[in-house]
């Protein structure tokens, strides 16, 4: 003789709501106060930086929802960096394998981005991390500190890709890697570069790589209707990036010159370049 076993959907609907209701109460109790003062504090390890939150908040799948997040320092509250939406979930299959990734998705500056962090161990964020993401849309003269560190008024949209290595206790030593592209924009020039003021530009590409406080730039091309130019080189970065070291060699092509190719060197600092063309 067989049974059959019927689905009593009473206890079904019981269940369902019993589930409904657990996730109904830990939203509304959620604990996003205290771990956004848990935040503030873990910044607060870092001599000068700061960090406010406007609200924490789960969401799905599992992770948090975070708004209007600002992190800086005290003396510069004006040039802090802004994300408007922040989202964060752990990976699945970094936990199977005793190691915490922390999932990234962040609104911010007319554009999005996407990213990973990888933690070495399970229950810390200290020791060894890797650190991945790609950028699309963002409008950078909407980022005030960019425009501090460039002491310029820079615009464009920017797309690219970083890439970071190291330790959370010694974040200057990190190595890292960037690729850019920045389109439709302007660069203003800090001195006249032959009769020009600004540069109108249609696209600037730049491959960059960060090792003991030295940027190398690899490729740094830009093209635009009046001026063209491709440079490589070195920066020194300085505590104040502005005065970072300078040493580029490449070459400009001007069509109002008739496009003969020229030697450019530029020296100087972020904040103070000295160009010299041969």
């Amino acid at each position: 003789m067989r049974l059959k076993l019927k689905p009593n959907w009473a206890i079904a609907g019981y269940i369902l709501a019993g589930i409904a209701m657990f996730v109904v109460c830990l939203y509304l109790r959620f604990p996003g106060e205290a771990l956004a003062n848990y935040a503030k504090a873990f910044a607060a390890q870092y001599p000068g930086s700061f960090l406010s939150i406007d609200e924490i908040r789960p969401s799905f799948p599992p992770g948090l929802a975070l708004a209007n997040v600002k992190i800086g320092y005290r003396d510069y509250p004006g040039a802090a960096f802004r994300v408007d939406d922040l989202s964060l979930r752990p990976g699945g299959l970094s936990l199977l394998k005793g190691r915490l990734t922390i999932l990234l998705a962040a609104k911010g500056y007319g554009g999005e981005a996407r990213g990973q962090v990888d933690f070495s161990r399970l229950f810390s964020f200290r020791g060894p991390l890797t650190v991945g993401a790609t950028l699309r849309g963002v409008r950078i003269e909407k980022i005030a500190w960019l425009q501090e560190e460039l002491a310029r008024q820079v615009t464009g949209t920017l797309e690219g890709a970083v890439s970071f290595s190291g330790k959370t206790e010694t974040p200057n030593n990190m190595t890292g890697n960037v690729d850019f592209t920045l389109t439709n924009g302007v660069f203003p020039l800090t001195e006249g570069f032959l009769d020009f003021k600004k540069i109108d530009f249609s696209k600037i590409e730049g491959k960059l790589s960060f090792q003991s406080g030295t940027m190398r730039i690899t490729q740094l091309t830009l093209t635009g209707a009046k001026v063209s130019a491709s440079l490589k080189g070195n920066i020194l970065i300085a505590d104040e990036f502005r005065d970072s070291r300078i040493d580029l060699t490449g070459t400009v092509e001007i069509p109002a010159y008739g496009n003969k190719r020229l030697t450019l060197n530029i020296s100087g600092t972020i904040d103070n370049p000295k160009t010299r063309l041969m």
